[in-house]
């Protein structure tokens, strides 16, 4: 039998090569601006990655940069950022939406990018000093007025064998950093996405859709993030393969550690090998979350949620592979009867509480979004699954209890009809809708083809391992 903890020494294994890569820069730039916050710098911008796209050091200077065009930074090969200035985008909203929506900036999954950087072997720094180094978005005033039309992504890094260090975000508008590449730490990451004029359950603006990290590229590592979000601290979507994602703290009201959306529209999308590894969910909706949409096909295996702690979130574990619009009507009939499967999905080591409000102040709808039959305060777990598509699911060492009462309060949702044969006996503990019970786990047998399949997984990540370190000594 292939042990439970195989994914992350694997993973922490592959993330390992992912060091600091010793490079020559010929030529150096210094990205000039303006010191009048009514001129545009972004043609500063664009001239000096221009001039330098090639084994070069790009420095922005510790002032402000009024980057009012949506830039594209592409082409760049062994390429280092310092960033000692902060660079902000316009404050207008109208004059955001007009640029954004005639920008040429290739599109992530959720919006365009007001950033987009292309290259191979870049790395960019940010300052040192907390006030500096910071991507300003003046998200504050979108969210006061609930404007969701035409609002960027920050930055899209497409890289290849990339590096994002001690970078800041301060008030985004919506989504942060999409990565879409492949080889890239992203390290020391701070959001903050709060708003400065409510709290987590009474907000007078809410901060949608404000995800720290959405990640679909290959070999993914983000060690190190702190951040005040109004949506997932990191999203992994589809196209997504060994991501690890540790050491972070997600305060405010997160929508979780998250793997999706995945299946919209009936799409087939596929993620597989992620690692969540050592988080802190203060006042998240959901501490660890699987979402797929109704119809959705295709699958994700080989994931694990490690080490969390929770502080006062209103559900702890959350699985949907039903979901849909609520603010549109009744869920949609599964016409194709297909679901995005799931396989090999562990949650481990869970401690901590429950909060009074089992949503946030994102909650715009009747129902609400995150609406679920029988969802209270008591909710540790919520498994909405659907029939026989789920696989090798299981819940180890959890610990969740609602708030000023004791864990023994704690319940769950769980239709155990929608458990394929065979999978209450290494779930955990007992799908139905009720207390939580904790389950002896059976291990499965050796030859099962869930084993076969974990025994290819470790190949894969094996082989991608030793191929990135022959890549790295010969560089």
């Amino acid at each position: 039998m292939i042990p439970d903890m195989r994914a992350p020494f694997l993973f922490l294994l592959l993330s390992s090569t992912l060091g600091a890569i010793e490079r020559a820069n010929a030529a150096e730039c210094t990205v000039e601006h303006s010191d009048n916050d009514a001129i545009d710098d972004s043609p500063f911008l664009l001239k000096a990655f221009t001039d330098c796209a090639l084994d070069s050091v790009i420095h922005f200077e510790r002032a402000n940069y009024s980057v009012y065009t949506p830039v594209t930074l592409a082409n760049l090969k062994n390429v280092t950022v310092h960033i000692e200035g902060n660079l902000n985008l316009p404050s207008n909203i109208t004059q955001v939406q007009q640029a954004i929506n005639a920008t040429l900036n290739q599109p992530s999954t959720y919006a365009t990018p007001w950033f987009y950087i292309q290259g191979e072997d870049v790395q960019i720094f940010g300052s040192d000093d907390f006030e500096w180094g910071r991507f300003q978005g003046h998200g504050q005033q979108w969210w006061d007025i609930g404007n969701r039309v035409l609002r960027p992504q920050l930055a899209t890094f497409n890289v290849t064998n990339g590096l994002l260090s001690g970078l800041k975000v301060i008030k985004p508008i919506a989504w942060g950093w999409n990565l879409p590449g492949r080889n890239i730490r992203a390290e020391n990451h701070f959001v903050d996405a709060k708003p400065d004029n409510g709290t987590r359950d009474n907000t007078i603006s809410f901060p949608f859709n404000t995800d720290g990290f959405n990640l679909s590229g290959q070999n993914i590592t983000v060690d190190g993030y702190y951040g005040h979000n109004g949506d997932d601290c990191v999203s992994v979507i589809n196209g997504a393969r060994d991501i690890v994602a540790m050491n972070g703290y997600c305060g405010f009201s997160s929508h979780g550690l998250s793997i999706g959306s995945l299946g919209r529209n009936g799409a087939e999308h596929t993620v597989q090998n992620v690692l969540f590894k050592n988080w802190t969910m203060d006042g998240a909706v959901y501490g660890a979350r699987f979402k797929s949409w109704t119809g959705g096909r295709g699958w994700a295996d080989n994931i694990t949620w490690e080490d969390i702690t929770l502080v006062d979130v209103s559900t702890g574990i959350f699985i949907t592979q039903n979901y849909y619009d609520q603010d549109k009507g009744p869920r949609p009939d599964n016409v194709n009867k297909s679901s995005t499967k799931i396989s090999n999905i562990t949650f481990r080591n869970f401690v901590g509480s429950l909060t009074t409000n089992w949503t946030d102040g994102s909650c715009i709808s009747d129902p609400c979004w995150n609406f679920v039959p029988g969802i209270d305060t008591t909710k540790g777990i919520i498994f909405d699954l659907y029939p026989e598509t789920a696989l090798s699911i299981s819940v180890q060492d959890v610990t969740i209890h609602p708030f000023n009462q004791s864990a023994e309060a704690t319940t769950v949702l769980c239709d155990p009809t929608t458990l394929a044969p065979g999978e209450q006996d290494t779930l955990g503990f007992k799908c139905e809708n009720g207390p939580f019970i904790a389950t002896a786990i059976v291990p499965r047998s050796t030859g099962s083809s869930v084993g076969l399949l974990a025994s290819m997984n470790i190949l894969s990540i094996l082989c991608g391992a030793v191929s990135l370190m022959l890549g790295l000594s010969l560089a």
